[in-house]
């Protein structure tokens, strides 16, 4: 799971979750939650594939009002 801006969040997006898809040690991202974080601001979070996909959208201190912003279709 990782934190990322929405530029990066947006090419990933655009790249339908793998930036490079010939590298066999990138896997692929399977879903983007944009959130408000502990700060006020948005924030983005990525999940990989065999990763928890509902990692951030449970609600903590850091969490707020999670949304899904894109899902990758299988």
């Amino acid at each position: 799971m990782s934190t990322v801006d929405k530029a990066f969040a947006d090419k990933l997006v655009a790249a339908n979750g793998q930036l490079y898809p010939d590298d066999p040690f990138e896997p692929p991202v399977t879903r983007i939650v944009e959130y408000t974080n502990a700060w006020g601001a948005l924030a983005y979070g990525i999940t990989f594939e065999r990763q928890d996909p509902d990692k951030y959208m449970r609600p903590t201190e850091y969490v707020n009002s999670p949304r899904i912003y894109w899902e990758r279709a299988l």
